[in-house]
């Protein structure tokens, strides 16, 4: 466990580093804010939910996890398109990996997509049913829109059921790469997704433990403000705007986070699987051949930020 910390606190290290280098890659997450927050603003407090029976309430609810979904998984998408084309030596060209993402690699992100807003879904209205019920009845206000974009918890049940939704949702971009990168079937993109997180269970965990404690930091001062006004304390309206851009970029650059080690995680594992085939097939040429078989914490980190090409053949 302490080894997939020190090496998931390289990768989110190598995360800000990339960063700073390229922010380009921080973009596709950035728009999907812009098509988040007014959506969630607008289904929260301005949509006529009555009109509905609660059938069709919660066949609403899907479609907008779904939708959800389907946007986080594009840009997820755009962006390991955009490492790909950084990891084999060419220029960053974003309309390249539009283009991409939306012919080749659309249908898996669909299907993909659908599995994952099913289990969000479910969660969501556990999540429902368990929350205290006055937040319900909030008033629209800079305020409370703050929050709501936030994701501010009211209970220890819901806070569980966030940290579970961040999980998933990490497995998920663990999943993107087998198609985006390696053009696999959904199917075999399952099982390589898994097959990752089963093998790299501690360098998983380490990095979903430091991107919790990154995204606890990136959220503080937001955090602060909803406790001094909870203690009475108030704040302009013009205070909470800020604020709410202030989350949004806090928001987007979580998720990056998120993305980008899982990228990192499964270009990590196919570096090492290339020096355990060359191993392999030393051992079968050589006689004599007395070398350790590869060990994954010692085997050469990726990194973008360097002029190392390694998705090259």
């Amino acid at each position: 466990m302490f080894e997939g910390v020190k090496n998931g606190a390289g990768l989110i290290s190598a995360s800000f580093k990339t960063f700073r280098q390229y922010p380009i890659l921080a973009l596709p997450i950035f728009v999907v804010w812009l098509i988040y927050a007014p959506l969630i603003i607008y289904f929260k407090w301005d949509f006529k939910w009555d009109m509905y029976n609660n059938k069709a309430q919660f066949m609403i609810l899907f479609l907008i996890i779904y939708f959800l979904a389907f946007i986080l998984s594009i840009s997820c998408s755009v962006m390991l398109e955009l490492l790909q084309q950084k990891e084999t030596g060419k220029k960053l060209n974003l309309a390249k990996a539009l283009l991409i993402t939306f012919s080749y690699n659309l249908v898996p992100i669909m299907l993909l997509s659908f599995v994952w807003s099913f289990i969000w879904f479910i969660l969501v209205v556990i999540k429902i049913f368990i929350k205290d019920k006055s937040s319900q009845s909030e008033e629209k206000s800079a305020e409370n829109v703050a929050r709501t974009l936030a994701g501010t918890n009211d209970s220890f049940g819901t806070f569980s059921i966030d940290l579970l939704l961040k999980g998933i949702r990490m497995v998920v971009f663990l999943i993107i790469p087998a198609f985006a990168w390696e053009n696999k079937g959904i199917r075999q993109s399952f099982r390589r997704g898994f097959q990752i997180l089963g093998e790299r269970k501690s360098e998983f965990l380490g990095g979903f433990s430091l991107s919790l404690a990154m995204e606890f930091i990136i959220f503080l001062p937001a955090g602060i403000m909803f406790y001094l006004s909870n203690k009475g304390m108030e704040f302009p309206d013009w205070s909470w705007f800020i604020c709410i851009f202030y989350v949004g970029l806090a928001w987007s650059y979580s998720i990056y986070l998120e993305q980008m080690f899982a990228a990192e995680l499964y270009l990590w594992q196919m570096t090492y699987e290339k020096e355990v085939e060359i191993w392999t097939s030393k051992k079968k040429k050589l006689k004599g051949f007395k070398d350790e078989y590869p060990d994954f914490g010692k085997i050469r980190r990726p990194s973008i930020i360097d002029n190392i090409p390694d998705l090259n053949p």
